[in-house]
């Protein structure tokens, strides 16, 4: 390597159709404060039967499995009784599934819940759902599902767009993180280092340091215990976003800057999806080490910016520990990165 960053040492292989709207109710002039808890538990209330087909539909859409060198679910559901709303109303992550025929507190509470935006779809009188983001607590996100019957509640959720739900979820999740995560801690030296050398920079928490190959068009920050890592690289001219392209390039950095790591490509699928509201191509999946018999998820992006190619590489290495919060961390710290003037 050419030069480092901060005070980093470089380390190896072991580094390995829905509508959002802002806050529901709850908002005034002030920016209220973050929210709290995990980011990936989401505290569920429902006024359907914890064991019921509506319930079980909610655990299938968004405790779904998440590939990470085996799976573990993408969210635990915790189904609390709307008596305790006020203990959860600001975590990060809510649902209210609510069947209005019921008539119960969660029931008669929904209006005020949903606030404007949702009330127009009450007067509505159709199965509905949405998702909000800051309802209660800055970087929070909140989905709401309702309807007027037990069976019209289930068809709505049974027959939504799992996928797109899945995404658009996570999506907010991860940008609620990038309000809430540095809360106990930024660091801002590295950030500005970078962009002052490179012309882009994103946000970092304080315990992570940097590395650099300036002549490789390279920079990766990396923290410890656990192991998450961001690989920066870039070309200078647009690249046409296609795996076949971005491909040998992916496998090239891993392999140079992380001591051969590689793709396991049978647990990893590419396909694109926007970053930051504009044309990217995404990678989900597993990265592997075959000298060091090690690997983990991984999360990447390229995409274009100020007539140069950009990719994000975020890592995860934590064996036997969950992996699930991790990688949301690292999305968010990628989600932060900004070309600067």
């Amino acid at each position: 390597m050419r030069g480092y960053l901060g005070k980093a040492t470089w380390v190896g292989a072991t580094l390995a159709v829905l509508l959002v709207f802002p806050a529901a109710a709850g908002c005034g002039k002030h920016k209220p404060a973050g929210a709290v808890g995990a980011n990936n538990q989401i505290s569920v209330f429902c006024n359907e039967p914890r064991r019921g087909r509506v319930a079980e539909t909610i655990r299938q859409i968004f405790a779904y499995p998440v590939e990470v060198v085996g799976k573990q679910d993408a969210f635990r559901l915790d189904f609390v009784p709307f008596r305790d709303f006020r203990i959860h109303q600001y975590v990060k992550n809510q649902i209210f599934v609510v069947n209005l025929s019921r008539g119960d507190d969660l029931a008669k509470a929904l209006p005020r819940l949903l606030g404007k935006a949702g009330k127009e779809r009450l007067r509505a009188r159709k199965p509905f759902f949405f998702l909000a983001q800051d309802a209660w607590a800055t970087g929070q996100t909140s989905f709401f599902a309702a309807a007027w019957s037990e069976e019209d509640l289930y068809r709505l959720l049974a027959q939504a767009d799992s996928t797109r739900l899945r995404r658009d979820y996570e999506n907010s999740v991860v940008r609620g993180l990038t309000l809430t995560m540095f809360s106990l801690g930024e660091r801002k030296d590295l950030p500005a280092q970078v962009a002052r050398k490179y012309g882009w920079t994103m946000r970092l928490l304080e315990d992570f340091y940097g590395s650099e190959d300036p002549e490789g068009n390279f920079v990766k920050f990396n923290s410890n215990e656990p192991v998450r890592l961001v690989l920066v690289h870039w070309v200078n001219e647009e690249l046409p976003l296609r795996p076949a392209v971005w491909k040998p390039i992916l496998d090239r950095i891993l392999k140079k800057y992380n001591d051969g790591d590689s793709v396991f490509a049978e647990r990893t699928r590419t396909f694109p999806e926007p970053f930051q509201g504009r044309p990217a191509l995404r990678w989900e999946g597993v990265w592997q080490n075959e000298k060091y018999v090690i690997g983990g998820p991984f999360r990447a992006v390229a995409f274009h910016r100020g007539g140069r190619s950009f990719l994000l590489v975020g890592q995860v290495y934590n064996p036997g520990g969950d992996k699930v919060h991790l990688l949301r961390q690292v999305e968010a710290l990628m989600a932060t990165f900004r070309i600067v003037d």
